[in-house]
């Protein structure tokens, strides 16, 4: 199991820094491209005659994203976790591949078997003609994940290789929130099957091999709710009371006891008008 795709969102790096190292990486060079509606600066890197990745300058967030797909995503997933480990991955595809007759028909029967019935499945591409090859998918399209198993061997790029019995299941991955992200910048890819429970059962399916669910780190706090409200909520006026060298416990009393006297000669109980 290895990436397919991989991308990245990494804050406080630079532009061009980060597009050479990736060049550097993946054996490629740099070059200008196309600005895009968020992304005002954008180049890529070129492997040959096909892009590797791309990689863009956000300018309302800092933010510095990059997007790899094909061959050269292992290459560009380990240059970018080297350099810049704190990333967040919105997006990774984990594929496989396996080349024998009627390899197709048999990883649909365990995906089938294994999926659920609730998990949608259906053909993206099913062609009068055997030869350019099928694609069928499970799960939703921009959900958590998407798993397409596709004639890999049949696309008119790869028809080279001679090689009509090659199929390859291919999971894409998004992951929701920020921590799963952030998470996801340090997992190996059998681990990214893991992000949903249906996906997690095909996956074991698929490989012979138990994967763990993935589960976020659950955050520990030290004290309750409302204390912690309190003081993130109200932590820059705390601060400068602390700053000025004042007693929050003796100034709170105080206010606690105007009010209290405030509630006793008016009979008003509650916040003053």
């Amino acid at each position: 199991m290895r990436f397919d795709a991989y991308c990245a969102s990494i804050n406080g790096a630079k532009l061009g820094q980060v597009a050479e190292a990736i060049a550097h990486g993946v054996d490629g060079i740099v070059c200008k491209g196309r600005p895009m509606r968020r992304y005002g600066q954008v180049l890529q890197i070129d492997c040959g005659p096909r892009m590797a990745a791309w990689v863009g300058y956000q300018e309302d967030t800092g933010m510095v994203y990059v997007e790899g797909k094909g061959e050269t995503s292992p290459l560009l997933a380990k240059t970018i976790r080297a350099g810049w480990p704190a990333h967040l991955v919105p997006r990774a595809d984990v594929a496989d591949d396996v080349d024998e007759e009627g390899a197709f028909e048999r990883l649909q029967a365990v995906i089938r078997a294994n999926k659920g019935a609730r998990v949608k499945a259906g053909y993206v591409a099913l062609p009068d003609d055997v030869e350019d090859g099928r694609t069928w998918a499970v799960g939703t399209r921009g959900g958590v994940s998407y798993l397409r198993l596709y004639e890999a061997g049949k696309h008119p790029d790869r028809l080279v290789f001679n090689r009509p019995n090659w199929v390859r299941p291919e999971l894409e991955v998004r992951p929701q929130y920020s921590r799963d992200k952030a998470a996801a910048a340090k997992m190996e890819p059998v681990d990214f099957w893991g992000f949903s429970g249906w996906a997690q059962t095909v996956g074991q399916a698929i490989m012979q091999t138990p994967v763990a669910r993935f589960e976020p780190a659950v955050r520990k706090y030290s004290h309750d709710k409302t204390t912690r409200y309190i003081a993130t909520t109200f932590r820059r006026h705390l601060e400068e009371m602390f700053s000025n060298g004042e007693d929050i416990g003796r100034t709170f009393a105080q206010v606690w006891e105007e009010e209290d006297e405030f509630a006793r000669s008016t009979g008003y109980r509650g916040r003053r008008p």
